[in-house]
């Protein structure tokens, strides 16, 4: 995957399957393993639905941007919007000692995505608008042994 691939959807609701089927074709392309393609789909499934619900909230659904590439060893999704800015480092701790039902619903997705993503660098700026890139590092797959020598197989 030489070139960089690039999507732009609306900030509704029903443009998340195209994001998710972006991150999909994505992911089969590179070869990304099971756990590495799950974390990307859900990360950007939840950063894609953050951009709907709160950085277009009370404004017209404007466009975010889905940028996707592969250097050595790591897959690289870049998402761009001009909502509201939203510097992930600034997101409040979430409570997760209280029990489920005790917590407010929500909450947890920068966690989630801190907890799943190597590397998140987010930039804004007023004219070009928020920029956040996330970074992760593919896993070897598992070695599983078999008649002679090993297989490797897939997570």
């Amino acid at each position: 995957m030489p070139n960089p691939l690039t999507l732009e959807i609306c900030a509704r609701r029903e443009s998340l399957p195209l994001a998710l089927a972006a991150v999909d074709e994505f992911c089969r392309a590179a070869r990304a393993d099971r756990e590495t393609a799950f974390a990307l789909r859900l990360v950007v499934e939840e950063v894609c639905m953050n951009l709907i619900e709160h950085g277009y909230a009370g404004r017209s659904a404007g466009e975010i941007g889905l940028g996707f590439e592969q250097s050595e060893g790591e897959l690289v999704v870049t998402i761009r919007d001009h909502g509201v800015p939203f510097d992930p480092a600034q997101a409040p701790q979430p409570d997760l000692i209280s029990s489920a039902e005790a917590r407010p619903i929500g909450g947890l997705g920068w966690h989630l995505i801190k907890n799943m993503i190597d590397e998140v660098d987010y930039r804004s700026d007023p004219q070009r608008g928020n920029e956040l890139r996330l970074i992760r590092r593919k896993r070897a797959a598992p070695h599983t042994q078999g008649g002679e020598g090993g297989t490797v197989s897939e997570a």
